[in-house]
């Protein structure tokens, strides 16, 4: 990947950044230095220099686990609420149609050509793994669930135009949904990792603050609008 966590500080780091980062400690080599951290595992990472500046990269140096490794594995997309209470179900799906184009308008900005048909895949699984259904959960956090909920690929994004595959995760640490709010608030930091032909090109933290429901709604046709509520 051509970024990962900082060695000591909860910051993303580049290759370039890491090879001034050695520099300033006199390291003679990078893989001298301080390693840098996957920001899903937390495990350390080894640099690797590429044919230019611009191609160094981290690797994990080990066959250790790790979710970033195999998209698929994500625990938390297996298991559904242990405990369900029918009230919280119905005033988070509440939230959610009431919310609608807003979320939908977040997911858009998080998750680069968002095709219409992978939102409402997205809200199928949601539906499935009953993820309202989390005693927890709150409810402004929806889009930061609904965006691990399935792979983002190429072939299905708007127009074709997407060149990566994306997929979104949490720190490794998290096994079930309901892990993420033992407390208040988010327990975990959320990434988008993107990958083209299997190997992971580049990791965002996602900023899974409340703003956007004070940002501008995606409008949705009336017949969209209730294509999302029927799977809803």
């Amino acid at each position: 990947m051509f970024d990962a966590l900082h060695p000591t500080k909860r910051e993303m780091m580049s290759y370039g950044d890491y090879l001034k980062f050695a520099l300033d400690l006199n390291c003679a080599r990078p893989n001298d230095a301080p390693a840098v951290r996957c920001p899903v595992c937390r495990r350390a990472m080894k640099a690797r220099a590429g044919q230019t500046k611009a191609d160094g990269h981290f690797y994990h140096d080990d066959s250790i686990f790790c979710p970033t490794k195999d998209p698929a594995s994500r625990p938390y997309l297996k298991l559904t609420p242990t405990c369900q209470d029918a009230a919280v179900i119905q005033e988070n799906r509440k939230f959610g149609m009431a919310n609608l184009e807003l979320i939908y308008a977040r997911l858009k900005s998080i998750a680069p050509y968002l095709d219409f048909k992978e939102f409402i895949e997205i809200l199928k699984e949601a539906k499935r793994l009953n993820i309202y259904g989390y005693a927890n959960l709150i409810a402004t956090d929806l889009p930061y669930v609904y965006v691990t909920l399935i792979n983002f690929l190429p072939s299905a994004s708007y127009q074709k135009i997407r060149k990566l595959k994306f997929c979104f995760f949490y720190e490794e640490k998290i096994h079930s949904f309901e892990e993420l709010w033992i407390k208040k608030g988010f327990s975990s930091d959320l990434f988008r990792i993107s990958y083209r032909n299997g190997a992971t090109q580049k990791v965002t933290k996602i900023d899974t603050t409340t703003g956007y429901l004070s940002e501008p709604p995606a409008t949705m046709t009336d017949k969209q609008k209730k294509w999302c509520y029927d799977v809803l």
